[in-house]
């Protein structure tokens, strides 16, 4: 449901000229100020975007044609799929045009309106968030790494255990993979666990394996070849996690690619009587028929630093399809005692590229030879998959606090076969994954959740922080708000505020701008020249320079009970504090100039700093806050107009008054 909210503020375009007012109408007046006309109101509105508005924002035919002069298409879709803009420069060049179409509800709206729009900001964000949506290392323990770990080629499982925990090896296994991290790298390291010990023996009944990988979770301890790949491919072979397998294709955007890349085992050393076995799974897709598979999807192997010899398939596919066909038994019986590797050979054409999908690679000693296997065996030890997130210091990896990344079997539980999230999943499934995580964390407190997430053509780690709200998880979207006007019939970005101040007994928003001026003057000069001062309480005499009443102060002559600024001198001094010296020795006409100074330079810059604190520069232009109010002088009631120029976040500095014949003080 969109969020509307209107607030009544006077615009410039919308100034009714003030009427005038008799100088002695002081019946019912506050001490000191002139009573004012009414002046007439127009409206700003605030708008918040929602999911279907990124996605009209996305779709929209003014943007697509703007994104596709800059080459930016695929960044405006990812709007509409992220329900985010990346930065801020992104949502201030495609808003307009959203604004701008007859289906948003305020398409009607008079040249100088104002809409402030809510939005999400991905860079608005923690700096954890931010780095980990920028790139997240990823590296998946091999079996050397396992090795490794519990000290031993043979007395060792694919995974941890209680005995050799994760928690001790991790951060080293990152060192090795990645010597040039930075400071503020960030890392996803999947593995294998055991919640038992393994239990080693030197049991001679079973066959030896030296190669059994799933490719469930990544490459395991292959490697890949590109021997041939064309510029317009980053890949050929590629782990697909939503069917556990390596795949590959040179076909992308409607294009067949000339390639040749090969997915490799490491190499292998046979025991001298293995007669070795070769399984695995396959699926062919898309070729110019089997007999042209069995050329361009083949299975090798070679002697180390051989050359490489074809193997026959047995149970090669009779037919294209996506269904997993078993290769059947493969006998490397002729390779014993031999350091060998396997390979998939993968090759296409510009004219033809198929797709081939490999898993359940296994090499194993033959049946004939477990009597005499010399290998250390341990008993069978389950172990499930894991991941864990590191953050590189500068020197080590560590775990990052207030951080939690899904497990494989987290997506499985939220019924996400491919293992990862898409579309607007993150908003919808994590703040029950947080729920049932932290299920005894406090309100107020913060987490940042890694997960995989696919945007429509690629897989990779983001992020996103949620903050608990009255007992639910709240995503942070780095929600913020940017200001677009109306002139000229088009809508443009413009963060500069301008507004008429009322010239109007007890009006917002004079009200609140001048009751803020009277806070400033309260706590900036009387509380500084005297320090004893309690604020006004509706008893006379008020505290120095402030109105008993609470709603007025003399330093500046700011009235927010009439709406007015009185710079007269009389004003000034009839209502200073006793024994004041400010304004000896000093003409009427030099206290009123002083009066005015300390308005433009001083009280009103005081306020605008306290109820503006996010205001801020924008590279590139002059945000400036420019208001219309009503001085009370000798001669009457006029109009003026003041300027500020933000210099710094909450910082505003005096540009120009037009009560002064050259915008500045002399």
């Amino acid at each position: 449901m969109k969020k509307i909210n209107i607030k009544s503020v006077s615009l410039l375009t919308g100034i009714v000229l003030l009427s005038g007012c008799g100088e002695n109408a002081w019946n019912d007046h506050l001490d000191g100020f002139e009573v004012p006309p009414i002046y007439s109101k127009t409206e700003t509105i605030n708008y918040t975007l929602t999911a279907d508005d990124y996605k009209a924002i996305a779709s929209n035919s003014t943007n697509k044609s703007l994104a596709s002069e800059a080459g930016e298409s695929d960044e405006l879709a990812e709007i509409g799929t992220n329900g985010y803009f990346s930065t801020a420069a992104q949502a201030r060049k495609y808003i307009p045009a959203f604004v701008s179409n007859s289906s948003f509800p305020y398409f009607t709206l008079n040249n100088g309106s104002s809409l402030k729009i809510g939005y999400d900001l991905a860079t608005n964000q923690p700096a954890e968030v931010v780095a980990i949506n920028n790139g997240v290392k990823t590296y998946t323990v091999s079996e050397a790494d396992y090795q490794e770990a519990w000290g031993s080629e043979e007395d060792f499982i694919p995974g941890f255990a209680p005995i050799t925990p994760a928690s001790a090896n991790l951060a080293g296994i990152l060192k090795t993979q990645f010597p040039d991290a930075v400071s503020g790298d960030y890392a996803v390291i999947s593995y294998q666990e055991a919640s038992v010990n393994p239990v080693f023996g030197n049991a001679e009944s079973g066959p030896t394996v030296y190669i059994d990988e799933s490719f469930a979770e990544g490459l395991g301890a292959f490697t890949i070849d590109n021997v041939s790949i064309p510029s317009d491919l980053s890949y050929v072979w590629n782990h697909d996690a939503g069917y556990s397998c390596m795949k590959a294709s040179a076909y992308a955007n409607k294009t067949n690619f000339e390639s040749e890349s090969w997915l490799v085992s490491p190499e292998i050393k046979l025991s001298d009587n293995a007669n070795a076995i070769l399984t695995f799974d396959q699926a062919v897709q898309y070729f110019a028929d089997i007999e042209t598979a069995k050329n361009e999807a083949s299975i090798n192997v070679r002697i180390s630093g051989g050359a490489w010899e074809k193997l026959t398939v047995p149970g090669f596919p009779e037919k294209l399809s996506w269904s997993f066909v078993a290769s059947g038994d493969i006998d490397l019986s002729a390779y014993n005692g031999k350091s060998i590797q396997i390979g998939f050979c993968y090759k296409s054409t510009a004219s033809k590229a198929g797709t081939w999908e490999v898993n359940n690679v296994k090499l194993a000693d033959g049946g004939e030879t477990r009597a005499f296997s010399t290998r250390a065996a341990a008993a069978p030890v389950p172990t499930i998959g894991k991941n864990a997130i590191y953050v590189f210091n500068g020197s080590e990896w560590d775990v990052p606090g207030s951080m939690l990344v899904l497990q494989p079997d987290d997506y499985i539980a939220m019924g996400q076969s491919r293992g990862n999230l898409s579309g607007t999943l993150p908003s919808q499934l994590l703040p029950t994954y947080l729920s049932q995580t932290l299920p005894y964390a406090a309100d107020d407190a913060a987490e940042i959740v890694a997960y995989k997430y696919y945007n429509g053509s690629t897989t990779s780690y983001k992020a996103n922080q949620f903050t608990k709200t009255e007992g639910n998880w709240v995503m942070n979207n780095g929600a913020t708000v940017d200001q677009f006007t109306k002139k000229d019939n088009v809508w443009q970005f413009n963060p500069s505020v301008e507004m008429t101040l009322p010239y109007s007994r007890n009006t917002d928003p004079t009200y609140t701008y001048f009751m803020a001026c009277k806070d400033w003057v309260f706590a900036n000069v009387t509380k500084k020249l005297y320090p004893d001062a309690s604020p006004a309480n509706g008893s006379k005499p008020g505290p120095p320079f402030i109105d008993y009443r609470d709603n007025a102060e003399f330093y500046s002559g700011v009235s927010a009970y009439y709406g007015n600024v009185d710079v007269r001198a009389n004003t000034a001094k009839s209502n200073a504090p006793e024994g004041y010296t400010g304004y000896d020795g000093l003409t009427d006409d030099e206290i009123s100039e002083l009066v005015k100074k300390r308005f433009a330079t001083e009280t009103f810059p005081g306020a605008l700093a306290m109820l503006h604190a996010d205001a801020e520069p924008v590279a590139g232009m002059d945000v400036t806050y420019t208001y219309k109010f009503t001085a009370y002088t000798s001669e009457g009631a006029k109009e003026y107009t003041i300027v500020y120029i933000v210099t710094g976040k909450g910082e505003f500095t005096f540009s120009s008054c037009d009560w002064w014949t050259n915008g500045k003080p002399e």
